[in-house]
């Protein structure tokens, strides 16, 4: 019976840790929409790492690359897990997300306090919600804007970890 006991015990650890984890599980294929800025900058602070936030518009089809043939298909590659965390706001969207201060603001409102007034735009935030590498404007060309993507993130990164 106690040895039934301690396999129970160990059973629900491993379940334990199991639910925790998933609770940070990067979604393949999927850019998520941001929601709560506070929850995912205590996992980037936990980790060190930065949050990369698309900014985009509806109906904009340079989002809609950038989305699609950049961010989404980095969520495919694993080692991207433990070096960024990739969200979305819509810019003109006036429904709420929580700020990294964990104010409620509309995804609008939050674009405008980071002076987004071009659609795509990505940027690079630590923890407390500052900046830490130069943003990306715009869509020039697909075949460069990975490489753009990786610079700012190790540039972010470093920034970040310097501290």
């Amino acid at each position: 019976m106690q040895k039934l006991n301690q396999w129970i015990t160990i059973f629900a650890a491993i379940l334990a840790c199991l639910s925790m984890s998933a609770t940070y599980a990067v979604e393949r294929g999927k850019l998520p929409m941001a929601s709560d800025l506070s929850k995912e900058a205590e996992l980037a602070r936990e980790k060190k790492i930065p949050i990369l936030i698309l900014f985009s518009a509806p109906g904009c089809v340079y989002c809609k690359r950038v989305r699609e043939e950049i961010l989404i298909p980095t969520t495919y590659n694993a080692e991207y897990d433990d070096k960024v965390i990739m969200l979305e706001v819509e810019s003109s969207n006036q429904g709420k997300i929580v700020d990294f201060d964990g104010h409620a603001i509309s995804q609008e409102a939050f674009a405008t306090k980071h002076r987004v007034g071009f659609a795509p735009t990505v940027k690079f935030f630590d923890a407390m919600g500052r900046e830490v590498a130069d943003p990306i404007i715009g869509l020039v060309t697909v075949d460069y804007y990975g490489g753009f993507m990786d610079q700012g993130i190790d540039k972010a990164t470093a920034k970040i970890r310097a501290h």
